[in-house]
């Protein structure tokens, strides 16, 4: 355990901080674990990977010290630690509130955050695109808070108008038929804002997003911290050939969400009670659809 502390900033460090908060919760009595993750999805390409790896860790973990199934708020707590404060990448609750509760919600950032049910999944795809440029997310964030603090003009304009998007956003998705092409178009002004104003997309990314809206994607946006990594967009089922077509010539990954899950973090019946069904640590899982690599780590 002495050891746990020493941080080599490789892939593995999200689960050894895992380790270390939950030890460090349990006094140090964390029992011999085993812990094997695996994902489909690009890592370090601002798809919340590091959060969804340290939330099941968090989980699996506090599971086995506790033998007790963990609630909602102490698993992304503890996730938000690992990776926030231990790791020191300044990432908020968004991401981490996200993997542990599921579906689509609101996220509100506050002394105790709050991730509020808009709806049980989206009902149309959603198409995820690589980049495969890579970036330091804490390094990124931490230019864009001294913008903030320092008042620059163009960064306060975005945190004000992502705030107004957002709400429009969380209305539009809360009714019983969401109006999915209204929705695009708050996509694709919150990537305007963020290639304009915040100036984190890239010549690629924007060629993406501007391919992807001439082939009928209803909106599209660079995802996570940017400078890099990953784009979505919104589709249409009509336009999801004539998407993947427009971006094929492209040095990109591609992948096609047809589906979602709106559970959280799941606890399969072998890791608590043999006798009973899956339990849901709170109402997890994302990647579902149509999937292509995979990847181990």
């Amino acid at each position: 355990m002495e050891d746990l502390d020493k941080y080599t900033g490789d892939e593995l460090d999200p689960l050894q901080a895992s380790v270390r908060v939950v030890a460090r919760r349990s006094s140090n009595q964390l029992t011999v674990s085993s812990i094997e993750s695996s994902t489909e999805l690009p890592i370090a390409a601002g798809v919340s990977s590091s959060a969804a790896v340290t939330v099941a860790a968090a989980a699996a973990l506090s599971l086995a010290t506790d033998r007790a199934l963990p609630n909602p708020e102490t698993v992304a707590g503890l996730a938000f630690r690992a990776e926030s404060i231990e790791l020191e990448t300044g990432a908020g609750w968004m991401d981490f509130l996200a993997c542990t509760y599921g579906g689509v919600r609101e996220i509100f950032p506050s002394h105790r955050p709050l991730a509020a049910k808009l709806a049980e999944t989206i009902n149309i795809p959603i198409v995820l695109i690589d980049t495969g440029q890579r970036h330091s997310t804490a390094k990124v964030l931490a230019s864009k808070r001294d913008r903030f603090r320092a008042g620059e003009r163009d960064i306060r304009h975005y945190a004000e108008r992502a705030s107004v998007i957002v709400s429009q956003m969380a209305d539009a998705l809360r009714v019983e038929n969401p109006d999915y092409p209204a929705i695009g178009a708050l996509i694709s002004e919150g990537h305007c804002l963020l290639r304009d104003r915040v100036r984190c997309s890239t010549l690629l990314i924007d060629e993406c997003v501007s391919r992807c809206l001439a082939a009928g994607a209803l909106g599209a946006k660079v995802s996570g911290s940017g400078h890099g990594g990953c784009l979505f967009a919104l589709v249409g089922w009509d336009a999801l050939e004539p998407v993947r077509a427009a971006l094929s010539t492209l040095p990109v990954r591609i992948w096609v969400f047809t589906a979602s899950d709106a559970h959280g973090v799941v606890f399969l019946p072998a890791d608590h009670q043999p006798d009973k069904g899956a339990t849901h640590a709170g109402p997890v899982q994302a990647d579902q659809g149509v999937r292509h690599s995979r990847s181990r780590r």
